[in-house]
Order: C-alpha cells, then structure tokens, then sequence
C-alpha cells in the first residue's frame, strides 16, 4: 500500500512539474515579456511610453470608448439575458426545449460570421436596408449601420448567451413555493424578484458580468468591420502590431489587462460583501404556459424578437451564399443562384486550405487543452490543498486576459529562439495560432472538467481502491469513462469557439497557417463575397452539428 501511495506522490509531484514548466513558459514569462516592453525606453526602463499614451487625446478616446463599450454591453446583455431567463423559466410552455436551443444559438456562430451577416442585412447595401428604402422610395440608406450603436447591437445579440444559460441554470435551484408565498402575500412581481429571486441568481448574474465585460472590451470582429470612427483598444492593438510598433501595442495591452481585471476584483468584492446565497434544490419553477397576463405578452414578445434576430442573419447568409458575387454587387435583391461558392472551396486546394486549418489547430487546442486539464481538474477536485490551489489560480488566469494580450504575449515571448519551444521561434510558425486557442481554451475546460469531476460519487473511487488498483488506473479505468460525455460536451464547445476566432488569428496567421475567419474577411475585401459567405455557412454547419452532439453528451448541463 505505501508503494502505491510512493507512485501516486511521485505523480503528483510530476505533473505539477509538467505543469509549472508550461505555466512558467506561456502564461506568466510571455506576460512579463509584454509588460517589460510596454516599460521599455531608448535608455533603458520607464513610464515614457505609457506618458504618451495618456497624453495623447485620440489613445484616452480609444480607452474611454472601450470602457464604455464594455459597461454598455454588459448592461445590455444583462437586461436582455436576465428577462430570457425569467420568461423561460416562468411563463414558457409550448415548444420550451426548441426555443431554449434556438437562444442558445448565438454562441454557436463565430462572431466574424454574425458580423457579416448583419452587415448583408442591415448594411448600406444589406438586403433590409434596401427593401426600406425602396418601399419608402428613398434616395438614401434610411440609417447608417456603423458606430458605436452598430457594433453594440450586434455584440449584444452575440454575448447575452452567457447571462441568459447562467440564470436559467441557477434558476433551477429556485425553491418556487418561496415565490408562491411571496405572491400570496400580496407581493408584485418587482418585489418577488428583488427579495426572493435576486439572491439566488446573484451569483450566475456576477459571473456573467465578468465574462461579459472581458468579452466586450476585447471585442476585435464588429468594431473592426463596422466601428467606422469608433475606436477601441482591440482594433489599435492590431494596427500597432501591423505597423511594427511593439512597445505601443504592449501598453495597450496592458492597459486592456488592467480595465479587464479591474472590473474582476469589483465584481469580486461585491461577490464577498453581499455573499452569496447557495441551497439545496429547492421546488422546481412550474412554466406557467396558460398564464395571460401582460408580462406573459411582453415576455413573448422580447422572446418572438430575440428569435427573429437570430434567425435572419443565419438565413441571409444561406441564402446569398447559394447567390453569384456578381449579383450580390449589383441587384438590390440578389437572386441569381450558383453552387459555383462552394465548388470553388472544394475544388481549389487554396481556397478550401483556410477551412482545414481552422478544423485542425482547433482540433489541436482541444486535445492539448483536455490533456493539461483533465488530470489538473481531478488533482485540483480530489485532492486539493495549496498546490491544486495554486494551479488552478494559474489555469484559470488567461480568462482575465482579453485576447488580443494571449497573441501580443506569444508573440513578444516566441518571437526568438526560446527553451520553452525546444529552443525555436515560433512566431511565423504553424502551431502558433493552436497554441494561443489552447491558452484561451484551458479556464473554460478546466471549469467543465472540474464540474465533472465533481459530480462522479467518491464512492465508485474507493471502490477501485478498495481492490487495489492506483490512482492511475482508478483515474483511466474509473473515473475517464464515467466523466467522458462532459469532457466531450466541454471539448466541442472549445472547438466551436475556436473554428471561427478572429482577434488572436489576425495577430498571429501567416502564410502556412491562415485560419477560415481571416479568408472570410479577406474575400470580402477582395469582392469575392459569395465564397465568403460560403465559408460562413460551413463554419455555421459545423457548429450546429456540434451543438447538437453537446445536447446528446451532456443535456443536463445545457437544458
């Protein structure tokens, strides 16, 4: 029995070894590399360069507009997020299962792909905008869709997901006869939520903001695409980078790391000083689906407008992706059809290249991701203590890190030979891109490894134990083929979000590794517009497929 606890010690001890090497290697050395360049001057180190940023009127513009572009869509995502949740759970009776599936859809769309979407909907040229103005016969588009208010629309469509799947969870653990009570009470529906609901979504509402506003800030596709004169640090970040300005590009992410991690600690700190309230499962919420009431009506309403919206762009990129470039250019309603888009990426070995990328860096992030946090996730859940603690902290520290820094740091990090990539640079390279989709991946994966971990009974462990198997075979003969279905669930949704990720792929792609989201926007530059949005039906294929799989591995988490 001692050799046995011997190995699994000398295990342990390994794989925090393994894992404080790649930790040291790219998350904390490519980070402090970026924040010593930001510091660096012509004489040595200083503040010199974050003093020209501050002083510069049009960079305090950039940092107030990403401030308020990050508050304003958390709020906004929030508002709409939170009522989706409430009307799911409370007044949504017939066809509940399709409508929670198509809300969740957003999050299966890349964001690249849901900004070109709108933008052949609501565009000057979009197929909408054009129908307005002929049948009001104007001689101009009726609005302009760019700006501030464009981009906070279309991310706002995108990223109300995470607050909408959070609620509806934590409002599972709602006990409804407290609500029931309060209502008999004479309570309103406002005093019903303040006192009885609120204290038990607090804690998926705060998550949310985190992940929200991290999201927002970091935002890269919209505001690059239809920001018009609205600037943000993510899309000064890749001009800094294309222009060789790397100490600029590094204060700039830096100054997103402090924003983003800012908000973090407040949220924390809120978290810690009104606590947070956690129970058993209490009565499940009964979907009131006969109820009449005006809130019933304007729940279906938000609920009827949140589906249309998604469903229109995803049927307008279908339906000109089938249509030729030439009549996407030149007829208000495009409708000269071709299956020429998609013979060309299959049959031309260039074209279709961008999509085999994308397919296999993500498919490498998602295995290199679940290899790294599958055994952290069962140490750091059976086993605990300062260690576990440690690695967690460390594991989950890219979730604090918007985008555009992963890319910035690697590339301030591998841009020269280094030991920690077998003394290459990789920078130019192939495995660059998959390497930053799996810095990206490792919070996300290693919460939904936890997760599952969790839930598998101890008992089923001691069992194994019991008739003398290690940890090592308890772990590959017990615990994997009991926990696989949510460590596939979570994998699939990594390689969903990473088939189609645009900021960290425009920093880093070259020749050999351009991913499918920067041949979407490529075409589109080039007016090759129907092989584009060829490129973003395939992705939205790939996607739901995916997100159907996710259903049938892991529904509990997701329904």
């Amino acid at each position: 029995m001692k050799k046995k606890v011997g190995g699994t010690s000398a295990f342990r001890l390994l794989w925090y070894g393994i894992m404080g090497f790649l930790i040291l290697g790219y998350i904390i050395m490519p980070f402090a590399r970026t924040v010593l360049l930001s510091l660096r001057i012509d004489d040595g180190m200083g503040l010199l360069n974050f003093r020209e940023f501050f002083t510069n009127p049009n960079q305090r513009a950039v940092a107030r507009n990403t401030i308020l572009l990050g508050l304003s869509m958390t709020f906004t995502c929030g508002t709409i997020g939170i009522l989706l949740a409430l009307y799911m759970t409370f007044l949504c009776g017939k066809y509940k299962k399709l409508i929670h599936i198509l809300l969740l859809s957003p999050m299966m769309v890349p964001g690249v792909i849901t900004v070109i979407s709108f933008i052949q909907l609501y565009g000057e040229s979009g197929i909408l905008t054009k129908a307005i103005e002929y049948a009001l016969h104007l001689d101009k588009a009726p609005y302009t869709f760019q700006g501030f208010g464009a981009i906070l629309f279309v991310i706002t469509y995108t990223q109300y997901v995470y607050f909408y799947l959070n609620v509806y969870v934590a409002l599972k653990y709602l006990d409804y006869s407290a609500v029931e009570a309060a209502r008999s009470l004479g309570a309103s529906w406002p005093g019903v939520f303040r006192d009885v609901i609120w204290p038990v979504i607090r804690p998926a509402v705060l998550s949310s903001v985190v992940i929200t506003f991290a999201s927002g800030v970091s935002a890269f596709s919209a505001p690059n695409l239809i920001g018009g004169g609205f600037k943000v640090l993510s899309t000064q970040i890749v001009r800094s980078k294309a222009n060789n300005h790397m100490e600029m590009a590094s204060v700039q992410v830096v100054i997103l790391f402090v924003i983003s991690i800012t908000v973090m600690l407040l949220v924390q700190y809120y978290s810690r000083r009104f606590g947070d309230m956690t129970g058993d499962r209490g009565q499940t919420a009964v979907p009131a689906g006969k109820r009449k009431g005006p809130l019933a009506y304007v729940g279906r309403i938000v609920v009827f407008i949140q589906i249309l919206l998604i469903l229109l762009p995803i049927a307008a990129i279908i339906y000109l992706s089938f249509v030729s470039t030439s009549s996407i250019m030149q007829d208000i309603f495009p409708h000269r059809f071709t299956l020429e888009n998609y013979l060309t990426i299959f049959r031309k070995k260039r074209v279709f290249m961008p999509l085999r990328n994308s397919l296999s860096m993500s498919a490498m992030a998602v295995f290199a991701g679940l290899t790294l946090t599958v055994p952290s996730a069962y140490l750091i859940a059976r086993r605990g203590g300062k260690p576990g603690a440690l690695l967690k902290l460390f594991l989950l520290l890219p979730s604090a890190m918007p985008a555009s820094l992963v890319a910035i740091n690697l590339i301030n990090a591998f841009n020269q030979k280094s030991i920690f990539a077998f003394n290459q640079a990789l920078i130019g390279g192939y495995y660059i891109i998959p390497i930053a989709y799996t810095i990206a991946a490792l919070p996300m994966l290693l919460t939904s490894n936890e997760v599952a971990i969790r839930g598998l009974h101890p008992s089923l462990e001691e069992a194994s134990h019991s008739l003398g198997a290690d940890m090592l075979r308890t772990f590959s003969h017990v615990i994997l083929p009991n926990i696989a279905p949510g460590i596939m669930a979570g994998g699939i949704l990594i390689l969903i979000r990473m088939i189609g990720e645009y900021t960290m792929s425009a920093l880093l792609y070259g020749v050999h590794n351009r991913p499918i989201s920067i041949s979407i926007i490529t075409n589109m530059q080039e007016y090759n517009v129907g092989i584009s949005l060829a490129y973003g039906v395939l992705v939205i294929a790939i996607c739901y497929a995916s997100l159907a799989l996710i259903f049938k591995l892991d529904d509990r988490r997701f329904m």
